[in-house]
């Protein structure tokens, strides 16, 4: 996997972008698949592989969010690099039951000939010899440069010019026949609406919501396969099985934490009066910091609840009731057993502060069955 013509990306967000076009990517692709041994698999032969019928196909990807996406050409480190790829896995492969994709958002010059991989038909003689000129190029202009003590140009194309030159004609040709580019691919961003329109089974309103949580089992799904926690491949049965489960969720109106292990963002700005309340009854940085994440946390699920299913609103209304009362309760009782103090007063609000983080999750009954995290309960 690459990212191409990134602008005002740093390496590392260019790198996480880059692994979840892959995940995306793969998800939206056994989505869009109708056999029934179809699975998927993320950085194993390449960057994803699915299987269906019999068949493998692997996929490189390239990804870009640039305004100008860079063309696919024969002089594309895009090109070169996913040459380099499928030359060294071309040992383990039987290549008349495997295509391979270049998956890229620029486009093919409408004069080049890169045109012939739009299509498995088409004649690819023209297309070797243009790239076996242009390998030889990038490999003699590094040895010219070389013998004058110049900087060695092509460092990103070469790999992959010395490994298509280090196969036979014949080598060449198989590869190349097997080949296709998928030009003008979505960016990230549009993915997870694609993957919704293919839900064309499902009601128009449960699309986009189905998308969602399915996106959110997906990831977890990867992350187990890449940590062993699971098969490599998932498979097509899995995922139907999956948008079954949220469907029959949803009809029922089940709720879910969507949020429960979610981090705020570092630019987050709580109330103000949050603060001055904490620091009114003493409490430590370790108290504000825990009241800041669940205060953050309730309002993006129960902001998440309501834009899902508008009638949530209500629900919600007659929740907050109940943690008020609770709430209250214990406040009043506090009061009434509390010395004119002030000390005694911070040190009775402090406690009643750390019960609503620590004790009021396990001893108010949840918003919905099932849903026992504290964010859904004393907020």
């Amino acid at each position: 996997m690459s990212i191409d013509g990134q602008i005002g990306l740093h390496t590392a967000e260019a790198a996480a972008l880059g692994f979840y076009f892959q995940t995306f990517f793969a998800l939206e692709t056994l989505v869009a698949q109708s056999a029934d041994d179809a699975s998927i698999a993320v950085e194993r032969l390449d960057d994803v592989e699915l299987s269906a019928d019999g068949h493998t196909l692997l996929y490189q990807l390239k990804h870009s969010i640039s305004v100008t996406p860079p063309p696919i050409t024969v002089k594309a480190r895009a090109l070169w690099r996913t040459i380099k790829v499928w030359v060294a896995i071309l040992p383990t492969l039987t290549l008349s039951d495997t295509t391979l994709h270049l998956v890229a958002i620029g486009e093919i010059p409408k004069d080049s000939p890169l045109q012939a991989l739009t299509s498995l038909e088409t004649d690819r003689s023209a297309l070797v010899a243009a790239m076996v000129d242009e390998a030889q190029r990038v490999i003699d202009a590094r040895s010219e440069a070389k013998k004058s003590g110049k900087l060695l140009p092509y460092s990103d194309r070469v790999d992959g010019a010395e490994a298509f030159m280090g196969l036979s004609d014949t080598e060449r040709l198989n590869l190349m026949r097997r080949a296709l580019v998928k030009q003008n691919s979505s960016t990230i961003d549009k993915i997870e609406g694609q993957v919704a329109d293919r839900l064309k089974l499902l009601p128009v309103d449960q699309r986009p919501l189905v998308a969602k949580r399915l996106i959110e089992w997906w990831d977890r799904q990867i992350i187990y396969s890449l940590c062993g926690k699971r098969e490599r491949a998932i498979a097509r049965t899995e995922l139907q099985a999956q948008i079954m489960a949220i469907v029959a969720d949803l009809e029922q109106g089940k709720l879910f934490a969507e949020f429960e292990t979610a981090t705020q963002p570092k630019d987050y700005q709580p109330d103000g009066m949050l603060a001055r309340q904490i620091e009114l009854v003493e409490g430590k940085p370790s108290d504000l910091m825990k009241a800041i994440r669940e205060e953050w946390k309730a309002r993006e699920q129960r902001a998440s609840w309501i834009s899902a299913n508008s009638a949530m609103a209500s629900t919600i209304t007659e929740y907050d009731l109940i943690l008020t009362e609770h709430w209250s309760d214990r406040h009043m009782q506090m009061c009434e057993e509390c010395s004119k103090q002030d000390d005694s007063k911070r040190k009775e609000g402090l406690k009643l502060l750390r019960w609503t983080h620590d004790e009021a999750p396990l001893s108010v009954r949840p918003i919905a069955a099932g849903l026992d995290s504290a964010l859904l309960r004393a907020r």
